[in-house]
């Protein structure tokens, strides 16, 4: 049997996952990440799923003061105590838009975000983890095209690679860089909705 590692950049499939759900006027559902990534790992035959990690971004103090930002952080916490996923955060930092005009949490066009870490952190932790011989097959969730490097040093190496998007990504450019892809759709989340959440 193959070793499958899921490796998340989760801003990326968080955005990724609810306009999928709008594009068809639903509510974004709450997954269970454990039967999610198990789920992926599962799409490959023969292969185990061993464990995940999700990059995600920490909001800096003035991004705190979004109660949506705040609350997906809180949520991400959460998941540190969770089984079989690690979570390795990187920075969301707030950027005014003009030095003249003091940043307002209620305006968003005094500010903008920039995500700091999340890419790096994922492609250390993946090719770092592939040189320890720690997994066979690498599962990348997400569809950013700044991966394309990691695709290849993992392929160098001797790792099968396998590109993971939500139905909508554009995976063009990305298709002939890895072994394999895999698109989830409203089929899989389905069938890993957490069970009591209303």
């Amino acid at each position: 049997m193959l070793r499958g590692m899921v490796f998340v950049d989760h801003m990326n499939f968080d955005i990724a996952l609810q306009n999928y759900y709008k594009s068809f006027g639903k509510p974004t559902p709450k997954l269970d990440y454990n039967l999610l990534f198990k789920k992926i790992v599962k799409e490959i035959p023969d292969t185990d799923f061993l464990k995940t990690f999700i990059f995600a971004p920490e909001p800096d103090s003035f991004l705190m003061q979004d109660q949506n930002l705040s609350s997906y952080y809180k949520w991400i916490q959460g998941l540190k105590n969770a089984k079989y996923i690690d979570v390795i955060e990187g920075r969301y930092i707030a950027r005014p838009v003009s030095l003249e005009k003091e940043m307002d949490i209620n305006d968003h066009k005094t500010y903008y975000k920039v995500e700091k870490g999340t890419d790096i952190n994922l492609a250390v932790h993946a090719i770092s983890k592939a040189y320890f011989n720690s997994y066979d097959v690498a599962f990348i969730v997400s569809a950013d095209t700044d991966y394309i490097t990691v695709y290849r040093q993992l392929k160098t190496i001797g790792k099968i690679t396998v590109a993971v998007a939500v139905k909508g990504q554009e995976l063009g450019k990305i298709k002939c860089e890895v072994d394999n892809y895999i698109i989830l759709d409203e089929k899989i989340f389905d069938a890993c909705i957490r069970t009591g959440i209303k």
